[in-house]
């Protein structure tokens, strides 16, 4: 399976030779670390099953819809791009149908009616006006097409149901050239709450529709492939190199003048297209190159305006991402742009300045972006397998963390399944797509974290303290184990360095009558409580350094850290 499994699951025992028992769940007889072990050893069991994406090279995109994921990656020979979908049994291709020209129509028809010319037929999943209109019958278009029965179609008169159509010639399968970088925007051009599809773009091939089963090609008369795909304001947008062009109102297969749709030059090759939060009256869609930034206002065609934004300031490609303000990031570091009162609507800041000397050691290695909601953070993933993430509120930024995997993350996507939860998905340099923030450990290997606050004078500089404890608030659900070390006066090579103290914690959630498993939870479970840890040393400030190495352990918080001590004399 490709999602990774995170922890055991009760149910059937099924050793290779049938069904030998049930496992009930997790027996309080074993230790909370003894849990954490086995829960572990079973993820590496069941991670013997997971498969990459079938095909050579990196993932080329990912991405959760209608809960399902699907994986884009070039075939073994390197000469397509495959599209699949996972499944109980695996990876398995999704058939992406074919594609059949027409003229003149001549009237309006179904998806799901049969396209006949005599003994050939094929079920029409979509039909696409590309030029004129159906009420004339004077009209170039393009059917996309499955069940293909009967031989192969040839050009010349065919029926729709009984509709008259003329076919331009043969039938072509639907693929995909190799090589793309792809990226998603889901929208919905219908009145119905169900008809939501992806739209996506990668700079290969055309720009297209996809429904889970149906993929439908929009071609757009340039000489470039589009890069980017952004449904906003109810039009399909599209980059293609330096030109923002948009389809008509409603109609994301149709991209003619006439009928709405447009063009607009920007004067440098677009790195990206994010919506920003606009007002009753407009809306306000955000355009990057690497060093400018645009914000186009309005609704359509009639009322569009497209004002240079900041010069001097653009965004890396894939790295637009809209947490609860716009965030980006360029070679000088990430940025994000909020909403203003001031004139022009948006002001700019930058968020990284504290760790320039790291930003800068990234240069020319970036690779795409996310977002964490339920942690407030925006992430950056770099080609040499480091990361970034950025925790911030509208308050203004927390911090930063670096991550660093060991199979870099090449592509990403962040979305919802059917109940609410957050998916967060990622693809790989060697072909897998895993599932982000789950699990104990990077696919079966540990985890090295580290925390080194910041130093810390109890609000006395400059006079000596004898520190004697420190008590860690800790917040989590399982079991935790982590070392504990101190440095004194900036780690001084005049004090003599401290051993680290293991530090271990069981957690459990709480657990309520009638509301629970039996069997399945920890008595006098609870989800937060303190470790204190003895400090030996005297020194004008302390860092306190915690590390742990481990496959077992699962996420837990540091909120708060206090520190006794007795305060000594000045230092001299």
């Amino acid at each position: 399976m490709p999602i990774p499994f995170s922890a055991f699951v009760p149910g059937p025992i099924d050793l290779g030779s049938g069904i030998v028992g049930q496992a009930t769940g997790i027996h309080t007889q074993l230790s909370a670390k003894q849990t954490a072990i086995i829960k572990a050893y079973a993820a590496n069991i069941y991670r013997a099953d997971i498969e990459p994406v079938p095909g050579s090279g990196p993932i080329r995109g990912v991405l959760y819809f209608k809960d399902t994921v699907f994986g884009f990656r070039d075939n073994d020979e390197g000469t397509a791009c495959d599209v699949y979908q996972s499944t109980v049994t695996g990876w398995e291709m999704v058939d992406l149908g074919y594609k059949v020209e027409f003229t003149n129509l001549q009237a309006n028809i179904d998806e799901g009616d049969t396209l006949t010319q005599g003994a050939v037929t094929a079920t029409v999943e979509r039909w696409v006006i590309t030029n004129g209109d159906i009420l004339s019958g004077i009209n170039i278009g393009y059917f996309v097409l499955s069940t293909l029965a009967g031989g192969n179609y040839a050009a010349g008169a065919a029926t729709v149901d009984g509709v008259a159509v003329t076919l331009s010639g043969a039938e072509t399968a639907i693929t995909l050239l190799p090589g793309g970088k792809y990226n998603f925007s889901i929208g919905n051009f219908s009145g119905y709450y169900d008809n939501e599809r992806v739209y996506g773009a990668d700079g290969v091939n055309d720009a297209f529709e996809f429904n889970g089963t149906v993929f439908v090609p929009i071609p757009v008369a340039m000489v470039a492939k589009p890069t980017y795909a952004l449904v906003h304001s109810n039009h399909l947008f599209l980059a293609v190199e330096s030109s923002l062009v948009h389809s008509a109102l409603g109609n994301p297969y149709n991209f003619e003048v006439v009928n709405g749709a447009g063009e607009i030059g920007t004067g440098g090759k677009i790195t990206g297209l994010l919506i920003l939060p606009g007002n009753q009256g407009t809306a306000a869609l955000e355009v990057t190159s690497r060093s400018s930034t645009w914000v186009l206002y309005g609704t359509s065609a009639q009322d569009w305006k497209f004002v240079n934004y900041n010069v001097g300031v653009g965004a890396l490609d894939r790295t637009l991402q809209n947490l609860f303000d716009a965030f980006s990031a360029d070679d000088h570091g990430l940025t994000m742009m909020k909403q203003s009162l001031n004139y022009g609507n948006f002001d700019a800041a930058r968020l990284t300045y504290n760790i320039q000397r790291f930003i800068k050691s990234l240069v020319g290695q970036l690779a795409c972006s996310a977002l964490s909601r339920s942690n407030s953070q925006y992430r950056v993933y770099y080609a040499n397998g480091f990361g970034i993430y950025t925790t911030a509120t509208p308050q203004g930024v927390v911090g930063h963390g670096v991550v660093l995997f060991p199979d870099p993350v090449i592509c990403a996507f962040d979305g919802e399944d059917s109940s609410g939860e957050t998916v967060h998905l990622f693809g790989t340099t060697t072909g897998y797509v895993m599932h982000n923030d789950t699990g104990t450990s990077f696919d079966g290997r540990e985890i090295n974290a580290y925390l080194n606050t910041n130093i810390n004078t109890a609000k006395s500089p400059r006079i000596r303290k004898r520190f004697r404890r420190c008590v860690l608030e800790l917040q989590g659900e399982a079991y935790v184990e982590m070392d504990v070390g101190y440095a004194f006066e900036w780690a001084s090579e005049r004090i003599l360095p401290h051993l680290f103290e293991s530090a271990p914690m069981s957690f459990a959630a709480l657990s309520f009558w009638d509301s629970f498993v039996w069997d399945n939870f920890f008595w006098d479970g609870r989800s937060n409580d303190v470790v204190s840890v003895e400090l030996n040393g005297t020194g004008e400030n302390l860092q306190l350094m915690i590390v742990l190495d481990s496959d077992y352990i699962e996420q837990f918080t540091i909120p708060s850290a206090i520190f006794h001590y007795t305060q000594r004399r000045g230092n001299r």
